[in-house]
């Protein structure tokens, strides 16, 4: 849960820009790492998550869901089993990249 939760406090950091890159079509052999970039937390290459797996679709919705906000929505919009966070240890379960729905 611990990994998760950092997880978590990790992710508005993609959403500074306007645009928002786009998961990989598979996943990367090298996985994604959370870094510090600005003094904010974002993932260093989102293009290396790939499509979120089917059975994993419901966890990865109620993932990105504790983003939700007033006025937007979350969605999963890539995975990655061995994503990194910002000490370079993968996310127990795997890491989400969440994103504004359109």
């Amino acid at each position: 849960m611990k990994s998760t939760l950092i997880y978590l406090l990790s992710i508005p950091a993609i959403l500074a820009g306007c645009a928002y890159p786009s998961a990989g079509d598979k996943q990367a052999e090298i996985p994604p790492q959370i870094i510090v970039r600005n003094d904010v937390q974002t993932w260093d290459n989102p293009g290396a998550f790939g499509p979120v797996p089917s059975e994993l679709q419901e966890v990865g919705a109620k993932v990105c869901s504790t983003l939700d906000t007033d006025k937007r929505a979350f969605e999963a919009r890539g995975y990655h089993a061995k994503a990194l966070n910002l000490e370079g240890k993968p996310f127990i379960g795997g890491g989400y990249y969440c994103v504004p729905k359109r």
